[in-house]
């Protein structure tokens, strides 16, 4: 299974993908921290992250 996060925050393009909810959910946090200079709910990101099927 593969897990997907978009950043829907003004023109942002930021995308991730990975197999582990783990590993987004880390790549969210640093992304909001480094880019938006802010936090990011928990709640949010599991309400942002998707399970995609991949080919």
């Amino acid at each position: 299974m593969t897990y997907q996060f978009e950043c829907e925050r003004g023109n942002c393009q930021f995308l991730v993908r990975s197999s582990s909810s783990e590993e987004v959910k880390q790549l969210v946090r640093a992304h909001a921290r480094t880019v938006h200079g802010g936090r990011i709910d928990p709640v949010d990101i599991e309400r942002g992250m998707e399970r995609i099927e991949t080919a």
